[in-house]
């Protein structure tokens, strides 16, 4: 079925004018040359003028045809016959405006026969402007399903980067809400046990990690470097309530700090190690967070020296785990990796590589 969106190119851009005028030129010319080596040339040359510029007015029919089957149901056999029949009907026309020409202008025979010569140079010679009628058809048709096919490439292509946002959106609005909760419940234990200078601190820090969190710019993709300054910001929180239980340590090369990452990539990966790992032991545990840059590749370690469920402790629901999975196949697709897992020294380790990007967003 002949069904494509109206978006006609030649109605009103400046280069589909200049091709269409350029185009019946160059027939004109070229059939204009092919007639020079005639003995009396003169006359053969005002019938190919003549058919040039008749034909040039019958495009303009052509393409009101095209535009017409573009937008109808019509099949692509009765489409064809359409643009046949219409093509060798104006080519026949054009070839008697031509023969008009030739005889008139050019002064061949009396008006008898010149009306003779009319008749028979035009049903003579239709089949030439009529092929070039349905080449020019079959070109606008080419030209509009190209157009057609990008134009869908294009609704596409912004459908998936809208529908990409919006999951990378809803994933990251996940984080916030489960730290608040459990940052909260921080706060109220210290609040239960008497210790109000350590929650006035926690409150604090609270509210100065919520700020950064929500400043609008910080919806997309960040630095490693904020994105650490924001981890720390976490850290110290937690070393509130866990005092020297939490031995934190922070690595990042030089060339990976203008990297970027999404925003609150590894927050949640750290509160998991932090919540279910070095927390709910009774032993001294340390958090170690590495950034290093290799090549084109940026990998991301972060390692607890404390395996909760190791240590007898329930494993929990891992919404960090889940969260940054999801978060990592939708924003890399299949350009990273990701792995959690315990290592020897009874431990849990996990892992990011992701292609190294900078603020122009290409790999740097």
């Amino acid at each position: 079925m002949m069904r494509m969106a109206s978006t006609d190119a030649s109605s009103g851009h400046p280069r589909a004018w200049l091709f269409q005028w350029g185009g019946w030129l160059a027939y004109g010319l070229v059939s204009t040359l092919g007639a020079l080596p005639y003995r009396h040339a003169w006359p053969v040359v005002l019938y190919f003028a003549g058919t040039t510029v008749a034909a040039f007015c019958a495009s303009f029919v052509m393409r009101a045809l095209c535009r017409r089957l573009i937008a109808s149901a019509l099949s692509w056999s009765k489409a064809i016959a359409l643009i046949l029949g219409c093509a060798y009907a104006l080519g026949l026309l054009c070839s008697m405006a031509g023969a008009v020409v030739e005889v008139f202008a050019g002064h061949v025979g009396g008006a008898a026969t010149g009306w003779r010569s009319v008749a028979l140079a035009g049903f003579a010679n239709a089949f030439s402007p009529a092929i070039m009628l349905v080449a020019w058809s079959a070109l606008y048709l080419a030209v509009q399903h190209w157009q057609e096919v990008r134009l869908r490439e294009r609704q596409l292509l912004l459908a998936e980067s809208l529908a990409r946002d919006a999951e990378l959106k809803a994933l990251r609005y996940q984080i916030t809400p489960h730290f608040l909760f459990n940052t909260l419940n921080g706060i109220s234990t210290l609040v239960g046990e008497g210790d109000a200078r350590s929650a006035r601190r926690m409150i604090a820090l609270l509210a100065s990690f919520l700020r950064s969190t929500l400043e609008p710019a910080h919806q997309g993709d960040v630095t490693i470097a904020q994105e650490l300054a924001q981890v720390q910001q976490y850290i110290e929180i937690e070393q509130i309530r866990l005092g020297r239980r939490l031995v934190a340590s922070m690595h990042c090369d030089h060339g990976a700090r203008d990297a970027l990452v999404p925003h609150l990539l590894l927050q949640p990966l750290v509160e998991n190690a932090i919540r279910h790992g070095i927390a709910p032991s009774r032993r001294v545990g340390s958090l170690s967070l590495r950034v290093t840059c290799q090549g084109d590749t940026v990998e991301i370690a972060i390692h607890n020296s404390v395996d909760g469920q190791r240590e007898g402790v329930p494993p929990s629901g891992g919404l960090g785990l889940a969260n940054t999975t999801a978060r990592l196949a939708a924003r890399y697709r299949d350009t990273c990796r990701f792995s959690a897992h315990g290592d020897a020294s009874c431990g849990w380790r996990v892992t990011i590589e992701i292609p190294r990007q900078t603020a122009i967003g290409v790999a740097a």
